[in-house]
């Protein structure tokens, strides 16, 4: 196990790695425009400015409450502050490890200083992704949908990245449902499918690929069980995961407003798509925080609705309150929660 020393060393070099990436970005963002941008920062409305990290405090909060929803199912006196304070720790660790990777072991352990056991706190992660990746993958396939023409003519050469990172995505869950409901399936990939993997050099260990596979199946089958007996919790549950993304996608409409960018309230629906898909193409970018390609996929999807100064603006403010404010929230809320004594379980 990584001691304490190892582990601030190594999210200090992701930190410094995100800065790094950032500020190559800001530089290249800001040397053809500076004034420009400059001027649309400082005339910024302060009214729409204080709407915008309002909303990311929302989303946070949603995810607390989602997290509190399930915990409750285990653990009947969990409380939605300890669900926020699980919810903005999970965001900072998301945020410094590649691939957004360590959130969860970080929800692991709050949840045990929280009193809830380990086993408990597996289970209700399980059930979150299971919940909140279907809602993700049905959120983008109805906007895909709503506007595929447009943005296949407008996007043709990012909309490649945007319809495989779709795929990416929903396959994990329909390919966890299928093996799960279909034994056929489940028997073709635990035979031909893993050694086909070993001859393409895609699966190193092939007896360790099958007891994985049996484990993560065995949790999927296990979490399904539990959400179809508590139908009413996973419906809210559901319904807030909806209202989670919306609330994420909307941001940029709010920071276009606050920068005093022209913006009909008809263009929703295009600024939902484009967050949207955004979020997809940052599944391929390994960085902390997908730092750099955020960047740069934001300014190029919006600058067709924004022009080229209006989005870069725009990246700078949205990608200060969603990402760097929300760091500095949940590192603040790790160490309070860090210092707090533990919760008898």
């Amino acid at each position: 196990m990584k001691t304490w020393k190892k582990i601030v060393k190594s999210y200090a070099f992701n930190i410094a790695l995100v800065v790094g990436f950032t500020g190559l970005v800001l530089w290249l963002t800001l040397k053809d425009n500076y004034q420009e941008i400059l001027s649309m920062l400082q005339s910024a409305n302060v009214g729409w400015l204080l709407v915008i990290p309002a909303l990311a405090i929302l989303y946070q909060v949603i995810i607390g409450w989602i997290l509190q929803r399930l915990t409750l199912l285990s653990n009947p006196k969990y409380k939605l502050s300890q669900g926020v304070v699980n919810a903005f720790v999970a965001s900072f660790f998301h945020g410094v490890t590649p691939s957004a990777s360590g959130g969860q072991f970080a929800q692991i352990y709050i949840f045990k200083k929280q009193g809830v056991r380990v086993s408990d706190s597996a289970s209700i992660l399980w059930m979150d992704f299971i919940i909140y990746q279907s809602t993700m993958v049905a959120s983008v396939f109805i906007l895909l949908l709503l506007k595929f023409t447009y943005f296949y003519r407008h996007y043709s050469q990012f909309f490649l990245l945007v319809l495989v990172g779709f795929l990416i995505n929903g396959s994990i869950i329909v390919g966890l449902w299928a093996l799960a409901t279909f034994p056929k399936v489940y028997t073709w990939l635990s035979t031909k499918g893993i050694l086909i993997g070993v001859k393409l050099h895609i699966v190193k260990d092939k007896e360790k690929a099958l007891a994985n596979l049996d484990i993560q199946l065995q949790r999927f089958a296990s979490e399904t069980k539990k959400l179809k007996a508590h139908r009413k919790t996973i419906i809210l549950v559901i319904l807030a995961n909806f209202v989670r993304l919306f609330v994420y996608y909307i941001i940029p409409y709010f920071c276009a407003l606050a920068l005093n960018i022209p913006v009909d309230a008809s263009l929703i629906i295009d600024i939902l798509a484009l967050s949207s898909f955004v979020s997809m193409i940052n599944c391929f970018i390994p960085i902390p925080g997908a730092s750099g390609g955020t960047e740069a996929t934001f300014i190029l999807m919006f600058s067709t609705i924004f022009g080229a100064v209006g989005a870069s603006t725009t990246m700078i403010l949205w990608r200060f309150i969603t990402y760097y404010f929300v760091m500095i929230l949940g590192g603040l809320t790790f160490i309070y929660a860090k210092a707090k004594p533990d919760l008898v379980e």
